[in-house]
Order: C-alpha cells, then sequence, then structure tokens
C-alpha cells in the first residue's frame, strides 16, 4: 500500500500524518496481510511542500514528528495544551494540510522542550544528553552544513534563497568564518544546537517506526528523489558538487500534457545537475551517505526518476522563466537563451554510441547505489520517455521497474501484456502518487467512449476488459464493485514480484496527493477522512479490504 505519511490520521494528530500515524499504519498493514507500506520521501520540505524538493538530503522532516512527553525528551504536558489547544487541535485537524501554520507550531512546541532538555539533561549529563552527544559526532558527514543552513534561514525568515543572502552566508565556510565572530554568537550557536536536537528526535522516532514495523512484519519502502533542491542545504554547502548552469526536469511526453509549457517543452523542475567528475573524485560520499541514511529506517527505496542517472533532460532556465517561453518557437526561445535549448544532458541516446555511453554511465552509478544499499533492497521509477537500453540493464541489476499495464501494451495490437507474461522483477501498480487515481482514470476513459471521438476509447476499454477477464462487450460506465475486484485481483494475479497499490484505488476514491506541474498550497496537502482503522468497518470500503485481504492470501503474497 502507498499512502504519504502527511496524508495519515490518528485521533491526536495535529493535522498532518505524523510517526504514530505511521506505527498504525503499520498495524493495519499486518492485519490487512499487506506486507509492504510505501511512503514518498520524508526530508524536510522547503517552501513548496514538495517532498521531492527538500532542503535536505539527509535531514527529517520535524512536521511528521508525534508529540507527546514520551517521545520527545524535555517536553512537558502543559506546553502541548498552551501551543495546541483543543480548539486549534479541531481547526488543523479540519481538511488538508497547512504545512506552514503545522510546522511553525510543531517547532514552537520543540522550542520549549528543548529548553527544558538543555536545562535538565545537557546541564547535568544524563543518559539522554550523552545519546544526543552521540547523534552529533556520528553525523558529522551532513549534521553541520545542515544545522548552520538550517540557522540561517531561520535569520533570513524562511528565504532559502542563499544567493540573495549576505556574501558572508551564502557557503558553508563563509558562514563559518561569519558565525565564529558574529555578535549574537550565542544566540545562533544554542539555535544550531536546536536544530540537532530536533534531528535527534526525529531519528530516534523513526527508529521505533522502523523496529515497529519489523515486528509486525511489514517492510517499509522509502523514496530517494533523483535530484536536490538548488536552495538545499546540500547545495550550499558542498557547491562543488553541483552543476547550477542547468536546470532539471522531463521531456514532454503525452501523459502529463497539463499547460501550454508542459506540452510544448515537457517538465521543469528546476533541480541543479551533478557534477558527476567531483562525486568521483570523492568515491561518491555524498550518494552513499545519503543512500545508507535512507537504509537505517527503510526496508527498501523506490529512486525517482532513475531515467536521470543515464541522462537528464536539462533546461537553460529556471522554472520561475517558464512563462516566458511557453509559447515561443524553438527559434524565438534560442534567441532569447543565445543558442541554448533544453536537450539530454551529458547527450543525447543518438547516435546508438551515445546510447552506449550513457548505459554504461547509469550502470556504474546504479551499482555504486546497490554497494552502498547493502541489504537494503532498491527498485527504480522507470516511468517517462525510457530509452530502450534501460528495462534490460535493470533486470540484469536485479532492480524492480514499474509494471503499469495500461502502460505495458503492444506496439502493434495495442494489447495489454498479459498478467502472467509481465515481468517477475517488476512492480505491479496501476499508477503512482502521479498518475490520477483509478476511478478518475476509469471513469474519464469512459467518457472518452461516449464522446464523440469514442471509437479509439471503445477499442482500449474492450482491449482493458480482456485483461481483467471481463466482459469486453459490455464494461460497466462507472468502476463498478465487481470491476474494481478485478482491477485488484490482476494486479496480485500478475508475475511480477511486488504488487502496490495507491491507497486511493484500493478504496475506489478520487483522492489525488500530487498534481504534477504544480506549486500552489492545495498540492502535497490531501488526507484521508479518518485514521486508517475506522475504515474497516466502513460498510463499502470494509468490504473491499476484506476482499483484498482474501485475494493477498489466496495469491500467497502475505507476508510469512
Amino acid at each position: 500500500m502507498l499512502v504519504p505519511a502527511f496524508a495519515l490520521r490518528h485521533e491526536k494528530d495535529f493535522g498532518i500524518g505524523d510517526t504514530e500515524a505511521v506505527r498504525q499504519a503499520i498495524t493495519f498493514c499486518a492485519e490487512q496481510k499487506l506486507g509492504l507500506l510505501q511512503l514518498l520521501p520524508i526530508n524536510e520540505t522547503g517552501a513548496d511542500n514538495s517532498p521531492y524538493n527538500a532542503i535536505s538530503s539527509v535531514a527529517l522532516d520535524p512536521i511528521y514528528l508525534s508529540l507527546t512527553p514520551e517521545q520527545v525528551p524535555g517536553l512537558l504536558p502543559q506546553t502541548l495544551t498552551e501551543v495546541f489547544p483543543d480548539s486549534v487541535r479541531a481547526e488543523l485537524q479540519a481538511g488538508p494540510v497547512r504545512y506552514q501554520r503545522v510546522k511553525q507550531l510543531k517547532l514552537e512546541v520543540l522550542s520549549h522542550a528543548y529548553v527544558e532538555f538543555e536545562a535538565v539533561d545537557l546541564h547535568t549529563g544524563t543518559d539522554r544528553a550523552y545519546e544526543f552527544q552521540a547523534f552529533v559526532e556520528s553525523n558529522m558527514g551532513w549534521l553541520p552544513g545542515y544545522t548552520l543552513f538550517r540557522t540561517l534561514l531561520n535569520e533570513y525568515h524562511g528565504n532559502a534563497l542563499w544567493h540573495q543572502w549576505i556574501p558572508e552566508h551564502q557557503n558553508l565556510e563563509a558562514a563559518e568564518i561569519w558565525l565564529a565572530t558574529a555578535p549574537e554568537r550565542e544566540e545562533l550557536v544554542r539555535y544550531r544546537q536546536f536544530t540537532a536536537y530536533v534531528q535527534w528526535i526525529a531519528w530516534r522516532q523513526w527508529a521505533d517506526v522502523r523496529d515497529w514495523a519489523d515486528k509486525n512484519k511489514v517492510r517499509l519502502v522509502g523514496d530517494i528523489p533523483f535530484g536536490i533542491s538548488r536552495y538545499s542545504a546540500d547545495v550550499w554547502s558542498e557547491r562543488e558538487l553541483f552543476d547550477l548552469t542547468w536546470s532539471g526536469g522531463a521531456p514532454p511526453e503525452p501523459f502529463f500534457a497539463g499547460d501550454e509549457f508542459l506540452r510544448r517543452w515537457g517538465q521543469n523542475w528546476g533541480i541543479p545537475l551533478y557534477n558527476w567528475d567531483a562525486h568521483r573524485a570523492q568515491d561518491f560520499t555524498w550518494w552513499r551517505l545519503r543512500v545508507k541514511a535512507t537504509s537505517l529506517i527503510f526496508h527498501a527505496f523506490r529512486i525517482d526518476h532513475v531515467l536521470g542517472f543515464f541522462r537528464l533532460y536539462s533546461f537553460p532556465w529556471q522554472p520561475q522563466e517558464n512563462s516566458a517561453f511557453a509559447d515561443l518557437t524553438t527559434t524565438q526561445a534560442e534567441e532569447k537563451t543565445g543558442g541554448r535549448l533544453p536537450h539530454f544532458i551529458p547527450r543525447e541516446d543518438e547516435p546508438e554510441e551515445n546510447a552506449e555511453l550513457n548505459c554504461a554511465d547509469g550502470e556504474a552509478l546504479l551499482k555504486m547505489i546497490q554497494k552502498a544499499a547493502g541489504s537494503t533492497a532498491v527498485v527504480a521509477e522507470d516511468l517517462g520517455v525510457v530509452p530502450k537500453y534501460v528495462p534490460p540493464l535493470l533486470e540484469k541489476l536485479g532492480i524492480p521497474g514499474f509494471s503499469i499495464p495500461q502502460f505495458l501494451t503492444d506496439p502493434e495490437t495495442h494489447e495489454f501484456t498479459p498478467r502472467e507474461k509481465m515481468a517477475e522483477i517488476s512492480i505491479a501498480t496501476w499508477g503512482t502518487h502521479d498518475h490520477a487515481p483509478l476511478l478518475v482514470w476509469y471513469h474519464d476513459l469512459t467518457r472518452r467512449w461516449h464522446g464523440p471521438n469514442g471509437h479509439e476509447a471503445w477499442l482500449e476499454l474492450q482491449r482493458l476488459m480482456r485483461f481483467l477477464g471481463q466482459n469486453e462487450n459490455e464494461p460497466p460506465v462507472l468502476l463498478t464493485e465487481k470491476l474494481h475486484e478485478a482491477f485488484l485481483a490482476a494486479l496480485l494475479e500478475s508475475k511480477s514480484c511486488w504488487a502496490i497499490f495507491v491507497i486511493s484505488d484500493i478504496f475506489a476514491v478520487d483522492w489525488r496527493f500530487n498534481q504534477p506541474g504544480t506549486a500552489t498550497d492545495e498540492n502535497w496537502s490531501q488526507r484521508l477522512d479518518r485514521p486508517l482503522s475506522a475504515y474497516k468497518q466502513d460498510a463499502i470500503i470494509g468490504p473491499k479490504l476484506q476482499f483484498l485481504r482474501e485475494e493477498i492470501i489466496k495469491a500467497q503474497r502475505a507476508p510469512e
């Protein structure tokens, strides 16, 4: 089951899913015989709230912390009631996630707890104080850069655009020199230690989540985005590892053809490119640290946009400039950029020699990641414009890619690949968090069937019904209970080693957690309407859960 941590609920949450909600989700999965629980990235996000645009490749987002005295050293019960009275809690629990307010209030609670922890533990040298110091010392590879960046980010009231900061603050080395003689040094150093304290608590809580998953025989699946935010602690502190002259993204493709810019140019994510020569010179220390940190919490992780390891579609302008290029011809765009157009870097896949070089680059990088992961399983999100050399290479390395039936069709007949012929080293799913929910996708297909040019949709419906083992001449207009069960059973009966369902598709609802290409407060904010355990008693969803549980057992996919 795939469900973002922010979407989960429990009765005492503070307007967003937290580590306690994830623990409850693990319990739910164990009861339902769901052996995998997939989350989106849990690293600290920036102003756009996107888990794929984090301000740190390692630091965990404090917004997911459970706030109880038992789980937060130094937290007093009265602090919670003062910062989160019942009226505020009820306000935040209603509707979508309000990131800015929730994070602000949680950090306020944590700051009060730190004052108490400082006075009681740090000043008297308790076991917890020694544990905190051990955490700091064992994370020197990333923690100093993050804590100073986070401290300066607080000074700039959340503005992470470090190129707008004063020169003394624009990189780690200069900022450390500045801090040594800053008039407010004591206050800044104390805040910096507070940010380390918050990370210590976060890693403690997620370690407990991992332990709970182990006890319940549920494997946690994490997510490592290919890119990192241009305005992250990583880029700020280790500038030499990144190429900031280009902006990474993805080429145009029919499936994500939203606005005119996406149709014409593709997706411009704004991520910097990697200076791979610099990474090699350091023996990929940054990547290995990132992978090992993820492996402390998760039993497996998905590499988002694995295609970027082979070649990355890159823009000569930043996302904030997209509107200026939306209606331009290629000639006009060249004139505006001095002759540069979006293209694959380091090279296109043609001629064949280029494809061989790109494949070799990707293979070397993926082997490095597998080695760093150790016993942690690596899976690859290999969707989009996929070079022909990627699927066989992933199979050779034993890295499962994604098998989405509606995308796995015969190029000539357009028939769906039969479930028994789907690749064993693959993950069967009807979609990721980026795709429309199954309910929406199916209803859109039937609407097109009844539209002015419905013949093509009718043929697709027939092919879908054949794949699902349903009557191809009488496809339902709506996603009926029987048809929904056929959708669930098809993946479980496939040859794929894993089958993953977005929670929206298990429940057959229209919840969507991401609208690709959008950067509004409404995105990444969809929440479940009740705690997971409550759905088992729901008159509509309860039977769906019971059916899925029985089918998992029948397909021999239940965890042992």
